[in-house]
């Protein structure tokens, strides 16, 4: 994953081409099914995998303000983000080896579960479970959805009713599955009791 991470960063001057989308559109997309969780207005917010801070420069360009924290596993990308914000707290932390001891309203995960890894099930449970412990309101992140055809090998690709299981399993409130914002990608939200929005 590292290596794939750093060809994208010294192949390109684009944020989201250096974090690994294909495009601006594609990042910006799976940035609004993130930011629809629910009001974020004033509230507190940790981006898990934060990687250049472009989930935060696009919050600031639709008006938002609030509490922001960005965490991932790469010091290239925390190092790249700090210099692109240097105002904002960005982090290398691994989340499931050092929890954070604060709590945010909401945690957003975009595209760090899409590598193929040997369990990612596994990764993803135990991910999602920890943030639900640190997140007050709920938690949301994104999966590419399997298609028959036109599947990348190093990529994780899952079945919509396999995610929508786990996500009940895992959510101790409610849970919801969106598609339809790109062919090939699906958002899930998992609540805490009272955190629901339909």
């Amino acid at each position: 994953m590292r290596l794939f991470y750093l060809s994208k960063l010294i192949g390109s001057k684009d944020p989201a081409h250096r974090v690994g989308w294909k495009s601006v559109d594609t990042q910006e997309a799976r940035f609004n099914a993130l930011l629809a969780i629910g009001d974020l207005k004033g509230k507190s917010i940790l981006d898990l995998g934060c990687g250049l801070g472009c989930l935060y420069g696009y919050l600031r360009q639709l008006g938002w303000k609030g509490d922001y924290t960005g965490y991932d596993l790469l010091d290239l990308m925390v190092d790249g983000a700090r210099k692109r914000y240097p105002q904002v707290p960005f982090e290398n932390r691994n989340i499931l080896l050092d929890p954070p001891r604060r709590q945010w309203d909401y945690i957003l995960i975009s595209g760090i579960f899409n590598h193929k890894i040997k369990d990612n099930w596994t990764w993803i449970g135990e991910t999602v479970k920890a943030c639900l412990k640190i997140s007050k309101l709920g938690v949301a992140f994104n999966l590419l959805e399997t298609k028959d055809d036109h599947e990348d090998s190093v990529f994780f690709y899952a079945k919509r009713k396999d995610l929508e299981q786990k996500a009940s399993l895992w959510s101790v409130g409610k849970s919801k599955i969106v598609t339809g914002y790109l062919p090939d990608d699906m958002t899930a939200y998992l609540y805490h009791p009272g955190g629901f929005h339909g």
